[in-house]
């Protein structure tokens, strides 16, 4: 469908009928439109252009970064302030905190007092923190109310902020006590009191990492969570589709540490930015290369005399650093999900060796068998099977070990994970093999 959305958008802007496209893009599902704009080779400005400000509010977060980037730049200050108004508060400080000092002053100053106010309170939290992801969007009453005093609050509110709040509960003393789903207050009885219809909603402080409150609400199968100072009042309310944006962020963020890769780059960037971006990674992995060839070079004599070593020496590494990844993976998501303390370090390297050595069992004996079918000695199948029995373990061992070891040097394990256990695979590959064949195959 999107496809089809962007072909029609290229054909509006061609023949110039923008009115006939403002038409289109008033009616078209948001995510389509974000979609769109995404795959347009041109036009992507004036399009978002002919959207309303409500519109352009919603949409600006289904276009991906680099798109989102150009078009924030494009934006006068006074367009992008309207659009700010039509935003949840820690949305409206996400895109404020990606504009320059300079420009956002003035951005601030095109916007109503009450949501410079509230914007302005949140900017003085990281972004990456509970602080930066809560919105205001909530409306505490005591736990005494009945349901009907209740209704009449939220009236008000809706009337006054033009936002459906979340009705958060408190003792007298201004203590949390939980939350007032929207269905209860809907169809619960009017002279019900509140107390007998709440739900938990689990808290936490504001300079806590938003990863660990996207832990936290996944432990407690939450859709929102509260944020309280230190004397457990409420500052502010976490929703569902902030700790989803959440866990996309931080898993995407992963996936391309995990790589090498800067979390900010993309698909279209200049040359020039890639290499800046990927040319220190890939000087460590040289590094760790010329440290494996180290190894190889040690063995000349052994790779002269039998030169068919050489055909099945990346075999070896190449299963290692596969089993290796895998079980990186796991640890890190592991750890990225709070579910591998530091406790349990024991235990889990001990499964994911005994698991590598298992595999390397199974994979190691289809590996020597096929090398005999290809006509290769017996005893050099043998070689490579035990070989790739002992890198497996290796694999299994130092996947899992690494990151527990990098997390308790406070580095992050999505970082330089890979490289190590990759340098390890390589070495311990090559190591065995080479070593196994001299003293069985040359010395014999």
């Amino acid at each position: 469908m999107s496809a089809l959305l962007t072909q029609t958008i290229d054909e509006c802007l061609r023949v110039k009928k923008h009115k006939k496209l403002r038409a289109l893009l008033a009616q078209e599902d948001l995510a389509e439109i974000g979609e769109a704009i995404n795959a347009l080779r041109r036009g992507k400005k004036k399009t978002f252009s002919l959207l309303s400000p409500e519109r352009q509010a919603d949409v600006i977060f289904y276009v991906d970064e680099h798109s989102r980037a150009a078009l924030l730049e494009f934006l006068s200050m006074h367009d992008f302030a309207l659009m700010l108004h039509f935003m949840d508060d820690d949305d409206a400080v996400d895109l404020v905190q990606s504009v320059p000092d300079a420009r956002r002053e003035v951005i601030l100053g095109y916007l109503r007092p009450e949501k410079k106010r509230r914007i302005e309170a949140l900017l003085r939290f990281h972004p990456e923190t509970a602080g930066g992801l809560m919105d205001f969007n909530f409306l505490v009453v005591t736990e005494d109310l009945n349901l009907k005093e209740v209704s009449e609050k939220v009236r008000a509110y809706i009337d006054k902020q033009r936002q459906t709040p979340l009705v958060v509960v408190a003792s007298e003393d201004g203590q949390l006590k939980g939350y007032l789903p929207y269905k209860n207050l809907m169809i619960g009885s009017a002279s019900v009191a509140i107390s007998a219809l709440l739900k938990p909603i689990p808290s936490i402080r504001p300079a806590v990492d938003q990863e660990e409150v996207a832990v936290l609400a996944r432990k407690q199968r939450c859709e929102v969570v509260a944020v309280v100072d230190e004397l457990g009042k409420v500052l502010g309310v976490i929703h569902l589709k902030d700790l989803l944006r959440v866990a996309e962020f931080e898993a995407t963020e992963d996936v391309y540490k995990l790589a090498g890769v800067n979390k900010e780059e993309h698909v279209g960037d200049s040359v020039l930015s890639k290499v800046n971006r990927r040319y220190r990674w890939l000087l460590l992995n040289l590094c760790t290369a010329f440290f494996s060839a180290f190894v190889v070079s040690r063995f000349q004599s052994t790779i002269s005399q039998l030169s068919i070593l050489a055909v099945y020496m990346p075999i070896v590494a190449g299963l290692g650093g596969n089993t290796g990844t895998q079980t990186l993976a796991v640890a890190i998501r592991g750890l990225a999900l709070g579910d591998l303390p530091w406790k349990k370090a024991k235990g889990i390297v001990l499964r994911e060796s005994v698991a590598g050595l298992t595999n390397g069992l199974i994979v190691g004996l289809v590996a020597g068998v096929v090398a005999l079918l290809l006509d290769a000695p017996v005893m050099l199948g043998a070689i490579l099977g035990a070989s790739m029995i002992l890198n497996l373990f290796v694999a299994g061992f130092f996947g899992s070990l690494v990151p527990f070891v990098l997390k308790a040097l406070k580095v992050d394990p999505a970082v330089g994970s890979s490289v190590f256990v990759t340098a390890a695979t390589d070495v311990f590959g090559f190591l065995t093999f080479l070593g196994l064949g001299t003293l069985f195959l040359v010395q014999h």
